[in-house]
């Protein structure tokens, strides 16, 4: 694997593999504290299951009770982690790579070429060749590590941005591959994860149009049919998840984080819109060079 002279993340990974000698690398962020434990867990797996190409362990939030936006993330985070990642490696053997917490095979990430240094969200350019290659990622939960979440908007506005942004990277690059991957199911459950930031944007607009029209008079439906009860009960099962997931992690199932999950579909969530909105707008419409934009960090006090 060459080693190159690029910026971001990729590059800095490139360069750190270079100089590594063992047959497992294990990938962490500047600002996590990995328990003592994770690396055995992870490491496990992989001796375990020859299967697996790589193995992905949990991030929690280190500063959720620095403010509202931390509080809002760190339920974003075990929300995403419990429903998404953990449900999709139950039931269909799926996972995608974060950028944190996780251990790859380094014969099956030399024989990859490394990382994309085009890819602003390296992991989830990997993900998808890991599947390709015949080899799956799993979800250990257990292995545990804390990391930094923004605690400004402007900070998270940014951050976000630039996953959209390097989501739409990987799905020009990889969308015809993707419907061509067998099982076919495996495909087209990688191709919504690719495309789940869409998905999102479209559901919170439809229903914030639908909503308002409904507030205003606008849309009627002439049709009989218990349909506040239809939409309470959909805001209950939105609730109900995340409460549900929140559950999974000891003390996060608290009352002061339910009136959260509560005000999250009307806060939290409505602002993925304009993120969504400007990281289609800045790849598809501007057409603007994609450029790696460190994290804003902080001083974590003892």
């Amino acid at each position: 694997m060459k080693t190159r002279l690029g910026l971001g993340s990729a590059a800095a990974l490139n360069r750190g593999t270079a100089f590594s000698r063992f047959e497992n690398i294990a990938i962490y962020d500047a600002d996590n504290t990995p328990e003592p434990d994770a690396l055995k867990h992870l490491a496990t797996q992989l001796a375990d299951h020859k299967e697996l190409g790589g193995v992905i362990g949990t991030f929690r939030t280190v500063n959720r009770n620095r403010n509202l936006l931390t509080r809002m993330i760190n339920i974003e985070g075990l929300s995403y982690q419990w429903i998404i990642q953990a449900g999709r490696w139950v039931l269909m053997r799926v996972c995608s790579l974060p950028g944190t917490n996780l251990m790859i095979r380094r014969t099956l990430l030399e024989s990859l070429g490394g990382w994309d240094e085009s890819a602003l969200t390296e992991d989830a350019d990997l993900s998808i060749q890991i599947y390709q290659a015949g080899y799956q990622i799993k979800y250990v939960p257990y292995a545990i590590t804390w990391e930094q979440e923004p605690e400004k908007l402007s900070t998270w506005f940014r951050q976000r941005t630039r996953w959209v942004r390097g989501n739409n990277y990987v799905l020009v690059k990889h969308a015809r591959q993707l419907l061509r991957i067998r099982p076919r199911r495996l495909g087209i459950e990688l191709l919504y994860t690719m495309s789940l930031y869409y998905a999102f944007f479209a559901a919170i607009v439809l229903s914030d149009v639908l909503f308002i029209l409904g507030l205003l008079g606008v849309l009627k439906i002439v049709l009989p049919g218990p349909y506040n009860e239809v939409w309470l009960l959909a805001y209950l099962l939105f609730i109900g998840e995340l409460i549900l997931a929140l559950s999974r992690e000891k003390g996060e199932d608290s009352f002061v984080n339910a009136i959260f999950v509560l005000l999250s579909y009307f806060t939290y969530c409505q602002l993925w819109i304009p993120v969504v909105f400007k990281g289609f707008y800045d790849d598809f419409i501007r057409k603007k060079a994609r450029t790696w934009e460190k994290t804003k960090r902080f001083k974590i006090e003892s």
